[in-house]
């Protein structure tokens, strides 16, 4: 070897070594005296705005690095958040029911290639002959979402996955099965239903006796345990940055539910990634259900009342888990910064939620000003999701307090920027109907009918009586 080669070769390597230590250098961005500060940044920041009650948890390599708790378990006995708390995990629940399905696929008792027809639940044989329990876990079924107007209307009536189940068995797939992916939470009840029949168990005993008895969650538990000193009251976070007791509003089912505190969220993902109690990490089953090819894993869930996150880095050995008692996906917003921050030294900037910027708008400038100016200053001041979906939000909130003036010019706001979008039309109509109009709403609805003849209300069941469309 010439001395010009080794030269090169030398240079090469060293290149390498330098690229390999810039890249650890660059992950270890931060320290962890860091990381702690801006995590109580960003957390007490929520908080400071009304917006986050709950607590954030985070780990590195499975060493608790940071803890801390927010507000009120419940603000009428003054009882503080802990890292104890247990909070609703919302649509997090759907990670336990695939580590359900997994397992069973080990034992062998089920396939990914099994189709629903080997189940006999019941669904038409063109339909169950097309979808998989592959297709369920990774939403590509073709079922739509379960929040159908029959469910909005009372929830609580649906108490049995049985009755879930009878919601959509009989309508028509979205898409063909396989052909894309869109989120369901009804896949996952189909998913609850058939464990349900393979274990010849109820779906809670086969959550208790596959997960929490194998991993001792003691502060774990299918449905709310109203004896639990630790358990968490639920608030929504309203439009002028109050809160409000909601209590449950859906029944537990294996798409959504478990109350749970952060302590033991981090325990279930901390074997699930480096442990084999729940699956065999070698199975390539268990890496493609879970792991990302930038190894990592991110889950979220929310609901009224309710916001969870977890964001997993396998790379830097991070864990962080945020669970709150109020919502708006407020855990997500707290456990993505952080984990920006980690990742780049920095984090975007808070704002208000985009309903409560819209509501303060509408309070400072009038009806008018808010009709006039409001589109512009939306986007002006980077808010990103969409303006309609702000605009039905906070209808929706002023509706459920029952301030009407107010909900009637949302709503009418809502239709002026929407007009030939019958949606529009159809949030409008619910805030009459809810009132008592209900002559008011039939007529505002038959506009949203005339857009399309066959277009369905999404919040009452039977069109605030025109005639009902039949599939």
């Amino acid at each position: 070897m010439s001395a010009r080669t080794l030269l090169l070769v030398t240079g090469l390597v060293l290149l390498s070594i330098g690229c390999e230590a810039r890249e650890k250098l660059l992950s270890e961005k931060v320290s962890i005296q860091q990381v702690n500060a801006a995590a109580t940044e960003i957390s007490s920041t929520y908080h400071d705005i009304g917006w986050f009650t709950g607590s954030i948890y985070i780990a590195k390599d499975n060493k608790v690095v940071f803890s801390k708790a927010f507000g009120f378990e419940d603000k009428l006995s003054q009882r503080k958040n802990s890292v104890n708390t247990k909070y609703n995990l919302g649509s997090i629940m759907k990670n336990f029911t695939k580590v359900l399905t997994l397992q069973q696929f080990e034992s062998g008792a089920l396939k990914p290639t099994d189709t629903l027809l080997k189940f006999d639940l019941g669904f038409p044989k063109h339909v169950a002959s097309k979808i998989t329990i592959e297709h369920l876990l990774n939403h590509r079924s073709g079922f739509a979402d379960i929040f159908t107007a029959q469910y909005r209307e009372d929830q609580l009536a649906f108490d049995t996955l049985e009755k879930k189940l009878e919601l959509l068995k009989h309508s028509a797939l979205v898409f063909e099965p396989g052909e894309k992916r869109s989120y369901s939470n009804y896949g996952y009840i189909v998913l609850g239903v058939i464990l349900e029949k393979v274990l010849e168990k109820p779906f809670d005993e086969i959550l208790d006796q596959n997960i929490f008895q194998r991993l001792k969650l003691k502060n774990t538990s299918f449905t709310i345990n109203k004896n639990s000193l630790n358990q968490s009251t639920r608030y929504t976070y309203l439009y002028d940055s109050s809160h409000k007791a909601v209590g449950m509003t859906e029944h537990p089912s294996p798409d959504g539910g478990i109350e749970s505190s952060v302590v033991d969220v981090q325990k279930f993902y901390r074997e699930l990634f480096y442990g084999n109690r729940l699956l065999t990490r070698s199975k390539k089953s268990t890496e493609k259900a879970f792991i990302k090819e930038d190894k990592s894993w991110q889950a979220y869930g929310g609901g009224l009342g309710v916001s969870s996150a977890v964001e997993i880095d396998l790379d830097s050995g991070y864990e962080i888990i945020v669970l709150a008692n109020t919502d708006k996906l407020v855990a997500e917003f707290i456990s993505g910064r952080v984990q920006a921050f980690i990742k780049t030294g920095k984090y975007e900037p808070i704002k208000p939620l985009a309903i409560n910027y819209a509501y303060r708008f509408y309070i400072k400038n009038g009806k008018a000003g808010f009709y006039k100016d409001f589109k512009q200053a939306y986007k002006e001041n980077n808010y990103n999701q969409f303006i309609g979906r702000t605009i039905n939000e906070l209808g929706m909130q002023l509706v459920s307090t029952k301030s009407w003036d107010e909900a009637f010019d949302i709503f009418s706001y809502l239709v002026l920027l929407f007009p030939k979008a019958p949606q529009a039309y159809d949030g409008l109509a619910f805030a009459h109907h809810t009132k008592g109009d209900s002559a008011k709403a039939f007529k505002i609805f038959s506009t949203a009918l005339t857009l399309k003849p066959n277009f369905k209300s999404d919040y009452v069941s039977n069109n605030y009586g025109q005639i009902e469309i039949i599939d």
